[in-house]
């Protein structure tokens, strides 16, 4: 099996179909539209994802995931065929298996969503740009980390990573930092992201404090690779002036 270029094959698949390629809107599946997709008040989150699979993916949910358990449905709206306007990524992740979660099997689900959109800005200080909903649509809206980068969608993907398959984002974050590190390595430097995994994991939050330069350097160092693996234009900026409480 070929090497993943982002976080998983999924990823990289789906990257290539939203990119604008000079289109005004690219879409995850092809056909999808957030419009249709809306879940009704009747629906639980079961019958609203059966639903949007028969509609869009031809009853096949291998078409929008990402991994075994986890699915996304994807609209972006474009400007000048590369500035990002609008973004609705819907994302389902259960504790089974995709086929069997949408054949009924009894498993637990999470439906999150992330929203860019400059046309629904509410009350306020009310709706980040760009926010998080997690299930229905009275549920607070919490902002996307990672700064004001301008990348929300590799950041958001980089969010279900990981938080939904961190193995399989250290992978990433393991054979990325390698490469940065090899001129370093081969002249004899100690490689510090082996000690910074221990520590996080033993909970050894000195030894972190101690690493606080290395940690930087890995977090930009990810954030480039991150920008090459989705380039577009956003202005970044306009996030800071949602944001809340006010930056310095």
């Amino acid at each position: 099996m070929p090497e993943s270029q982002s976080f998983s094959i999924g990823v990289d698949r789906l990257l290539h179909e939203i990119r604008p390629h000079g289109r005004s809107q690219s879409c995850f599946p092809p056909t999808f539209d957030d419009a249709q997709s809306r879940r009704k008040a009747s629906e639980c989150l079961h019958q609203w994802f059966v639903r949007i699979v028969d509609q869009f993916c031809d009853k096949d949910q291998k078409r929008v995931a990402l991994e075994d358990n986890l699915a996304v449905f994807v609209r972006l709206g474009w400007k000048n065929r590369k500035q990002l306007q609008y973004a609705n990524i819907q994302t389902v992740c259960t504790t089974c298996d995709l086929d069997d979660y949408y054949l009924g099997a009894e498993a637990e689900a999470i439906y999150l969503r992330l929203d860019f959109d400059y046309k629904t800005l509410g009350d306020p200080f009310s709706h980040p740009l760009a926010h998080i909903h997690i299930e229905g649509e009275l549920s607070p809206r919490f902002a996307l980390d990672g700064g004001n980068s301008g990348n929300i969608v590799m950041d958001y993907l980089e969010f279900l990573y990981r938080n939904y398959a961190p193995g399989k984002w250290l992978q990433w974050v393991q054979r990325e930092w390698a490469n940065e590190f090899a001129v370093s390595a081969s002249k004899g430097a100690v490689d510090p992201l082996p000690t910074i995994v221990s520590a996080f994991t033993s909970s050894q939050f000195q030894v972190l404090r101690g690493y606080a330069t290395q940690i930087e350097r890995i977090k930009q160092m990810l954030r480039v690779r991150k920008d090459k693996l989705f380039d577009y234009q956003m202005n970044g900026s306009d996030r800071v002036i949602l944001e809340y409480p006010l930056t310095r």
